[in-house]
């Protein structure tokens, strides 16, 4: 069926010099402005109708969600059950108390942040379209600490001030990523957020992942969330001090997992450099949104196995042929990303972590010849540097022309930080240099300043500096609040313009005068916290034609309506309705939505 195009705008709230202007409920309608400076209370609706408009009405509550099937995992539980219902409100806690809830759309839920061996109870209702609750569907759970394993390296970002700098850096373009510690849904894990559209966020292990002598050389484990609406995750292991890998420019002999979403379905794919043997892309079952999976990367003398949750979906035939790698774990997506990660896991061969140095912000400049230095001091216990870039650049010479750094007076040459990575134009290229002691010295601002030598047109997407020395001082304090949060958001809005007989009119086409249908879908989107429904009020080139509320036995979700509007008194041309949704809560911002049609004549 065709559908009219819908324009999505948001409703602020207004502040002035501290008072807050919210939304309140008059006896007859739509909520109007009211001031506070206290605490709004929830907002309700008040049914209308204009004269002429048919409106639809609650009919009996829904039925009960049915089969709720609990699984455990480490700090979580996953619920799944069945029922036809727009919308699902989940409570759960301990048994007999349930002190936190969560509206839905979809069958299947994770609870996050739990203490492990405590039993907790779920409680699942179905929401109707008007806001009533059926009975509750109950089931209880206890969330299972996994056995600790031989692992080389094992990291569940359990604290609350993950990630642990002494294992972990984040790469990423600019500013555009954060690795911040899981609060509230997110809890206990770490939260990969990227505001950048294509930019990954990458978390790179400052432990070596280094293979093992025997039948498999190594395993690479990661827990995290499904990737978003055509996101990627990816796992690299590369040899070299290499602190991000751009695209699919891979360094010879690294071995790379990709797991891609799109329109609802998941592909696996090992990667490796160009010219050596690669999977196909591997299709496997739909991984619902928000729910945690394990992928095992293991690589073997016969060949790469990727496992998701126990079971083999790819193979590939490369075998590594280094002993030492690194391990880059990364999100990415059209419009950023954010994905939560439970556990990362080397099941390898021991490996020493070198000592964490924390670093200066290193600013780098691009010139034909190394700058005048300026008065600096130098850092505290430091013995000496390496110096990680991405190199961005339009180049189409085939082979990687010199390069150098200077800093605090001192000239180092930069190289390929993994032999042999492509020089391809639009692709950064990894480099690194070694700096002495002399050349980490800082300025009045507390930066290091570093000049890039060369006389090519050449970006520095990313710079990492790895301090060796002494450090006794206070580690700096990171950014905690992820570039993507998880506001309460209400339901989509999905618009149909329909003929006195319920047929749907032509793209373009008029209705005819007297009378028209108006079908509306609201729909909550997938792996997003859904704020509760009070109602809408629906408007026909400004004028208010009909009020519902939706939250008659608490928040309404979602649903779907049908409206009969009366078309004789418009003129002949083009015309607008306007959905406006508002939430029961004050703090969240009603969100409105406009559909065109057509009036004959």
């Amino acid at each position: 069926m065709e559908r009219r195009r819908i324009a999505l705008v948001a409703a602020g709230v207004v502040l002035f010099a501290g008072v807050i202007t919210v939304l309140r409920t008059t006896g007859v309608g739509e909520p109007v402005a009211a001031t506070t400076t206290s605490t709004p209370p929830p907002t309700s609706l008040a049914p209308y109708a204009a004269e002429g408009v048919l409106v639809p009405t609650p009919g009996p509550p829904p039925e009960s969600p049915r089969e709720v099937h609990v699984s455990s995992g480490p700090r979580r539980l996953q619920l799944r059950w069945t029922g036809d219902a727009p919308g699902y409100e989940v409570r759960w806690g301990a048994v007999g108390r349930l002190d936190h809830s969560r509206l839905v759309t979809d069958r299947v839920m994770q609870i996050d942040g739990l203490e492990d061996e405590q039993m907790q109870e779920v409680a699942v209702y179905a929401v109707d379209s008007f806001g009533q609750r059926s009975s509750p569907a109950r089931s209880t759970g206890t969330p299972h600490a996994r056995p600790a394993g031989d692992y080389a390296l094992e990291d569940r970002f359990d604290q609350p001030d993950a990630p642990d700098p002494t294992r972990w850096r984040l790469a990423s373009r600019g500013n555009c990523a954060r690795a911040t510690p899981g609060q509230d849904d997110d809890g206990r894990r770490l939260v990969l957020s990227s505001n950048c559209a294509a930019a990954p966020a990458t978390l790179r292990s400052r432990t070596p992942f280094v293979l093992r002598e025997a039948d498999e050389l190594g395993r690479f484990v990661v827990e995290t969330d499904a990737p978003g609406g055509d996101g990627e995750l990816v796992l690299d292991l590369v040899p070299g001090p290499v602190s991000l890998v751009s695209g699919d420019a891979l360094p010879p002999d690294a071995v790379r997992l990709r797991v891609a979403t799109s329109a609802g379905a998941t592909s696996v794919q090992v990667l490796v450099a160009a010219g050596t043997p690669t999977t196909a892309v591997r299709a496997v079952p739909a991984l619902e949104t928000g729910l945690s999976h394990r992928w095992e990367l293991a690589l073997r003398r016969d060949g790469v196995r990727v496992l998701l949750d126990g079971d083999v979906v790819a193979t590939s035939p490369a075998v590594p042929s280094w002993r030492e790698a690194t391990a880059l774990v990364s999100v990415a997506g059209p419009t950023g990303q954010r994905a939560a990660v439970s556990l990362i896991a080397f099941d390898a061969a021991e490996a020493a972590t070198p000592p964490w140095v924390p670093g200066p912000e290193v600013e780098v400049s691009v010139a034909v010849e190394a700058a005048a230095t300026e008065p600096t001091r130098a850092l505290p216990g430091v013995t000496g540097g390496q110096l990680r870039m991405a190199l961005l650049h339009t180049d189409a010479s085939p082979e990687a022309p010199s390069f150098s750094v200077s800093a605090g007076g001192v000239v180092a040459p930069l190289r390929p930080a993994s032999a042999g990575a492509p020089w391809r134009a639009g692709v950064a290229y990894p480099v690194v240099a070694d700096l002495p002691a002399e050349a980490l010295r800082v300025g009045a601002s507390g930066r290091l300043a570093v000049t890039l030598v060369t006389g090519l047109r050449v970006q520095a997407t990313h710079v990492d500096l790895e301090l060796s020395g002494s450090f006794s001082g206070t580690p700096p304090t990171t950014a905690k609040a992820p570039l993507i949060g998880r506001e309460p958001e209400l339901a989509r809005v999905d618009g149909r313009v329909l003929d006195a007989s319920g047929q749907t009119v032509p793209e373009g086409a008029a209705v005819q005068r007297g009378r028209m249908v108006f079908d509306l879908a609201l729909e909550g989107r997938t792996g997003v916290r859904l704020a509760g429904l009070a109602g809408f009020s629906v408007r026909v080139d400004d004028d208010r034609v009909a009020v519902v509320p939706t939250a008659s036995g608490g928040p309404g979700v979602a649903g779907k309506y049908r409206f009969a509007l009366n078309t004789t008194g418009l003129s002949p041309g083009p015309h607008m309705i306007e959905v406006r949704l508002f939430a029961t809560s004050g703090e969240t911002r009603p969100t409105s939505a406009y559909i065109p049609f057509f009036v004959g004549r």
